[in-house]
């Protein structure tokens, strides 16, 4: 049975996409099969508390995106299941909930409805996105004008900013100046002694040193360790110079 107390719980999540076109009569003239698919998850399982932190490690295509974007909702498991409790917000790319044709101030009106930031909270909502972006004018115009660092703040702001219990966050911080960096890690301090959780999948290993408790190491869909963040990087370590 689930726990009440714990912010996320992962329970045996498996995801299998579906590859090929079985359809398609180019395919069939090429001898290949109906269908076929591929395991990206297998059987998670993980448990984090309200305050803490989880790492996510594990070589490209080892399952971590996919991952996140089952938590966030994006995509549902093939079997399994994911509880979360509270308000979630996810940022899974650089720039992410961005429209190109909108202005930034637009785009931060447009996240505050999407993540149900009450109407009563939006316009702190809307000063405290701005101070955190320190875009300045620049939210005037539109965000297909934004440099990748501008993407980024605005990206990071919109969602650290709203009143969520959860945050999962996929190498949101790659693209940021290192002032906006100093900026994030002092967020997550605060926010996680006020009870936020958080899901953070980065190659940056000593990032999630200093950021994480927990770590969960990938590869191939299989989670090959699941413990304390400073023997989870050192798996990771291992995997990579494998």
């Amino acid at each position: 049975m689930p726990c009440e107390t714990m912010a996320i719980e992962a329970h045996q999540v498996c995801k299998r996409f579906s590859l090929g076109g079985g359809s398609r009569p180019l395919y069939h003239l090429l001898g290949g099969e109906a269908r076929k698919s591929r395991l990206a998850l297998d059987r998670i399982s993980f448990a984090l508390a309200p305050g803490k932190a989880l790492a996510v490690m594990g070589r490209n295509g080892s399952g971590k995106s996919t991952l996140l974007k089952i938590l966030a909702g994006v995509i549902d498991p093939t079997s399994g299941q994911a509880v979360l409790r509270g308000q979630v917000g996810a940022l899974l790319e650089i720039g992410a909930g961005a429209h190109p044709d909108l202005t930034g101030w637009e785009n931060i009106r447009l996240a505050a409805r999407l993540l149900q930031v009450p109407p009563s909270r939006r316009a702190i909502y809307y000063e405290r996105t701005n101070a955190f972006s320190e875009l300045g004018a620049k939210l005037d115009e539109p965000t297909r004008w934004y440099s990748a660092g501008q993407y980024a703040r605005l990206g990071f702001a919109m969602a650290a900013m709203a009143p969520t219990d959860v945050l999962l966050i996929d190498e949101a911080l790659s693209a940021g100046d290192a002032p906006f960096q100093l900026k994030c890690f002092d967020f997550f301090y605060r926010a996680k002694a006020q009870g936020r959780a958080f899901v953070m999948v980065s190659h940056a290993t000593a990032v999630l040193r200093d950021l994480c408790d927990d770590g969960l190491v990938l590869n191939e869909g299989k989670a090959v360790y699941t413990g304390p963040v400073n023997e989870a990087v050192a798996h990771y370590d291992t995997l990579v110079l494998s």
